[in-house]
């Protein structure tokens, strides 16, 4: 049964199962049964994880669930099946919420926990901020999950709510059930364990590698708490070493860090990811390796420029470049991100000479093949540039990079693909009117309702603005529609 809810204090309005509320604050007593059962304390089935012990008195508690990676190998550790698990996991037999076609898609759904939940002041300042794109985002915050809000006179705002039953929604939204996620193969696969055999800084970057991997195909909402679990387990592991692998650890931990920042980023938390950029700077600066430093410095760059800050855009990246030498490929990543600076500028000359710059380096036989950036090709540079290109108004030469950009894409790289989507959706706009730019933008919100990027909805909320009074284009009308089924919305 399907109700209506209203928060207290708030405006939001969603429809949802009424049993969830009901099912949440359950204590998982079958999956401490389990637990006990195979042998394992708290502590070692978190080393057996690699994850910390907080994480797993969650799990026991109620207050959170294993990440879908991570369900294969907590199977295999606990000596059960995954559909077993997962029941364990839910603590009732089968109520892992609906699934199927819901009809008209409801986009996340409220708790219910009795039929109401009361918001909080950080959920009620959360709803009244505004982003400097009005961009809407589903992606993980620290504790929750922010989710766009279409206000009544048509703005999109940020309202930040609980994750758990968010992400049980969603799983429903796209009928899949949460034992189905976890049994899926590809990028559901759990990742290398932690293995006595292999070095612990090995063992960590492996753990790593295989997050980026799934960020490429889900976007930053299922890897950010995992991989913030990850660099306190690396401060655990630096407490107890000495001499060289200390240092060691304290790189990888400024490389997790990193990592962090780029997830926030996607996510739209922008505060965040600078928070743990300046924090990877740090600890690669201790860690004396000036090729990372120069690599952070280059991605803190970045994130001014998604900001819309031009000359801190510019002036770190002449920093990352300083600190990784003429003629390398780093320096061609700072040249990449300066570029996008100068166009926020208007300096079109500058920006397309640093463009330039930045393919004349890429010619160029790479220092070493897995060097950082090494994921920097010729592609890359051209999406940029059309980027670019599109802040400067030259929308024809946009559309046109896009569409080379994304043929190029490997196909694992959905996320990129749906922010590349919806940038060219508003240059196609310009060019090509609002039916074949609608075509192009529905394509990328589904990547986006995926993997909650905030990057592809800040451009899909932006095109909404520009779409406004095209409604009798089918198209239009058809992907303003899907749109607003992923928002909340003012009552």
């Amino acid at each position: 049964m399907w109700q209506s809810v209203r928060w207290p204090g708030t405006f939001w309005r969603k429809r949802v199962p009424a049993f969830w509320g009901r099912a949440m604050g359950a204590r998982r007593e079958r999956f401490i049964a389990l637990r006990m059962s195979a042998g394992y304390t708290q502590e070692s089935l978190a080393i057996a994880m690699g994850v910390d012990r907080t994480t797993v008195g969650r799990w026991d508690r109620g207050q959170a669930v294993p990440r879908p990676w991570q369900m294969l190998k907590l199977a295999s550790l606990l000596r059960v099946d995954q559909k077993e698990l997962s029941e364990a996991l839910l603590d009732a037999p089968g109520r892992t919420g609906p699934t199927g076609n819901m009809g008209p898609v409801q986009g996340t759904s409220l708790p219910d926990g009795a039929g109401r939940q009361t918001a909080t002041p950080e959920m009620e300042a959360a709803g009244a901020e505004e982003t400097r794109a009005g961009v809407a985002s589903m992606a993980v915050m620290d504790g929750g999950v922010r989710v766009g809000c279409r206000t009544a006179d048509g703005r999109i705002v940020f309202v930040s709510l609980p994750r758990r039953p968010l992400l049980r929604a969603g799983t429903a939204v796209l009928g899949v059930t949460p034992s189905e996620r976890s049994a899926a193969p590809g990028p559901w696969a759990v990742p290398p364990a932690l293995s006595t055999e292999i070095h612990p800084v090995e063992n960590m970057r492996l753990l790593r590698r295989s997050l980026v991997e799934c960020d490429n195909v889900l976007g930053p909402r299922e890897v950010v708490a995992t991989a913030q679990e990850h660099v306190h387990l690396i401060q655990r592991l630096r407490r107890e070493a000495s001499g060289r692998d200390r240092h060691d650890l304290l790189q990888v931990q400024a490389e997790y860090a990193e990592f962090c920042s780029w997830l926030y980023q996607d996510s739209g938390d922008h505060r965040a990811a600078q928070y743990w950029a300046d924090r990877a700077v740090d600890w690669a600066s201790a860690s004396g390796e000036q090729e990372l430093t120069a690599y952070i410095m280059a991605r803190k760059s970045q994130l001014a420029g998604d900001m819309q800050d031009s000359i801190e855009a510019i002036d770190l990246a002449a920093a990352a470049q300083r600190l990784a030498g003429a003629g390398t490929r780093l320096n061609a990543m700072g040249a990449v991100y300066a570029a996008h600076g100068h166009a926020l500028l208007g300096d079109e000359r500058t920006a397309q000479r640093s463009f330039d710059q930045a393919l004349v380096l890429l010619a160029k036989p790479p220092e070493a093949p897995l060097g950082r950036g090494r994921w920097l090709n010729e592609a890359y540079v051209e999406a940029q540039r059309a980027r670019s290109l599109s802040c400067l108004g030259r929308h024809r030469e946009a559309a046109s990079g896009f569409e080379k950009a994304i043929r190029a894409l490997p196909a694992s790289y959905q996320r990129d693909r749906g922010v590349y989507l919806a940038r060219s959706a508003i240059a196609q706009f310009h060019t090509d009117g609002p039916e074949r730019a609608a075509t192009t933008a529905a394509a990328a919100l589904s990547i986006a309702a995926t993997t909650g990027s905030a990057r592809i909805l800040s451009e899909l909320a932006h095109l909404d603005t520009l779409l406004q009074g095209c409604d009798g284009v089918p198209e239009v009308a058809h992907f303003r529609q899907a749109l607003d089924s992923v928002l909340l919305h003012e009552v």
